[in-house]
């Protein structure tokens, strides 16, 4: 984990280098506190470190990465998530790119790749992905597909409200108790956001999320094992360089971070 957090700090440390300045488009680093709590999951609290790069190529073409790291002291091995990509950037506030993202803890391992697309100028943003991947979390049920949206709009003296939404599918991973079927299991991360922002790209926000796992069946009133509801709130702090990252890291478990 010291390694983790070295590389977090490495990557804000050279968002002040002046040579790095000179082909940076972007960067971004927060920090962020959260509380979850849980039906079937034990509440917990987690801190998380985030930072971002984005650098131009040519004016079109620009490569990026983000890291970002959970932990808990209720997690057996904290969270370690790493995400490059590239991008074309068709204004200085517009981008479509692939990415790909490792999303590590322990020995579990979550590869995740896809398209994704952004847009941000002062104080709105949009971001947008869609793609596949494979992990070892749910043993030998495949990861289906991924896809999420965010946005954020300001509303005056500095305020930004907004919306972020981050959904997967898994494969036969629930047990219908009526039918006896095994379904595919949808889980949804839906969170609303308050950002306050500062001069020189310095910001606070807090956001109110909840996590849900569902069943994929049509039939009403039906009662399906392994439902679960999470509920957190996330405090953090946040300061964007050179007009901050377009892109977050790609992850199924950032609980808001």
């Amino acid at each position: 984990m010291k390694t983790q957090i070295i590389a977090v700090l490495a990557v804000s440390s050279v968002m002040a280098s002046p040579a790095v300045a000179q082909q940076l488009n972007g960067a971004t680093a927060s920090l962020a506190y959260q509380s979850i709590e849980g039906d079937l999951l034990t509440d917990f609290d987690a801190t998380s470190f985030a930072g971002g790069l984005d650098f131009g190529i040519t004016p079109e073409i620009a490569v990026g990465g983000s890291i970002e790291s959970v932990m808990s002291d209720e997690f057996d091995d904290d969270i370690f998530i790493a995400t490059v990509r590239g991008m074309y950037t068709s204004s200085d506030n517009t981008a479509f790119g692939l990415y790909y993202s490792l999303d590590q803890s322990g020995d579990l391992e979550t590869t995740l790749y896809g398209i994704e697309g952004a847009y941000k100028s002062g104080g709105s943003a949009f971001e947008a992905y869609f793609g596949g991947g494979e992990s070892d979390v749910f043993g030998d049920n495949d990861l289906l597909n991924t896809a999420g949206f965010s946005f954020e709009f300001g509303v005056g003296a500095g305020i930004s409200l907004g919306l972020d939404y981050q959904s997967y599918k898994v494969e036969d991973a629930l047990f219908v108790i009526d039918t006896f079927e095994i379904v595919d299991a949808n889980v949804t991360d839906t969170a609303l956001t308050a950002r306050y922002s500062f001069l020189e790209g310095a910001s606070v926000y807090t956001k109110v999320g909840r996590i849900r796992a569902f069943g994929d069946s049509d039939e009403p009133n039906t009662r399906i094992e392994g439902i679960d509801n999470s509920e957190y709130v996330t405090i953090g702090a946040q300061y964007d360089f050179s007009g901050g990252a377009l892109f977050d890291a790609r992850s199924l478990f950032s609980y808001g971070g």
